[in-house]
């Protein structure tokens, strides 16, 4: 059987239970990753006529217009290094991205968008925009400033437990 910190044991429950609480947040957690499911589909479908997928197009949008390593892209989206290097490996094999020289470390390359990359980058960011403002319409500004602040809550939780 697992063993918890005091901190993560449910308060006001039986040992095994989930408290009101504790239900509440484990439909959110089967919810968020349907959404997930449901963001990479959309994704997916948005980048397809362009050879790219959802993972692709995070990369893509990680390593923006300046060059970064892949171990900066990785923290910054939450992805792990090694599946980030895949794929930019994909994106430089694929002429959208190079890897240059990193001034501050000698074997750390930075991953850099080519031409055709700034402006598949840029076809993308429109196609997103036209996207976004089609989902936003079924909800106020403050609905999902609100959705994103508790979101932002949830992960520094995490990330502290």
């Amino acid at each position: 059987m697992a063993r918890f910190p005091n901190s993560l044991r449910g308060r006001a429950a039986p040992p095994g239970a989930h408290t009101e609480g504790g239900a509440a947040f484990t439909e959110l957690v089967i919810e968020l990753f349907r959404l997930n499911g449901a963001m990479i589909a959309a994704g997916d479908a948005m980048t397809r006529d362009l050879g790219m997928t959802s993972a692709r197009w995070q990369v893509l949008g990680a390593v923006g217009k300046e060059p970064k390593t892949v171990a900066a892209a990785a923290r910054q989206m939450g992805l792990t290094r090694q599946n980030v290097q895949r794929i930019a490996d994909w994106l430089v094999e694929s002429e959208i991205a190079d890897f240059i020289d990193n001034p501050n470390h000698r074997r750390a390359k930075l991953v850099a968008l080519t031409k055709q990359g700034m402006a598949l980058r840029h076809q993308l960011g429109g196609r997103q925009a036209i996207w976004a403002n089609a989902v936003a319409e079924h909800f106020s500004a403050a609905e999902l400033a609100a959705t994103t602040e508790i979101l932002r809550r949830l992960k520094k939780t995490l990330e502290r437990l």
